[in-house]
This record gives C-alpha cells, structure tokens and sequence, in this order.
C-alpha cells in the first residue's frame, strides 16, 4: 500500500511503499528512521508507533528536538 509522507520543516514530501497492516513504526523503520526521533502525525493529531496504517494515507513526521 502507498502512504504519502511529508517531513517537517523541510516540507518535503515522499510516497512510501509499505505492506498491508503496517504500523507506524514500520513506516519509519522503512523509510531509515528511528522511531523514538520522530513524530507522526494525521493531520494535526500525533499518532502512537503500533497504530495501523491505511492505504493512501497522507502523514507528517516531524523530528524531535532536544538539546541544552
């Protein structure tokens, strides 16, 4: 199934490739990132790493910034 991803803040977007019954965490585990760096988000809703994805989705990933 296809998943429409778009990373913030370079606002660049990407079709991603994934198998029917894929969580979130297999997304980003597909796609090269850890899923402890990254939220993603439906809309303007985060959504948990076990929440499965549905075909034709169109999510946002957002990095996690931290640092002193």
């Amino acid at each position: 199934m296809k998943i429409k991803v778009q990373f913030i803040p370079r606002n660049t977007w990407q079709d991603v490739e994934i198998h029917q019954g894929s969580t979130v965490s297999d997304l980003l585990r597909s796609i090269k990132l850890r899923p402890d760096a990254f939220i993603v988000l439906r809309k303007t809703t985060p959504i948990p790493i076990d929440e499965v994805l549905t075909h034709d989705e169109e999510l946002h990933v957002l990095q996690v910034a931290s640092g002193g």
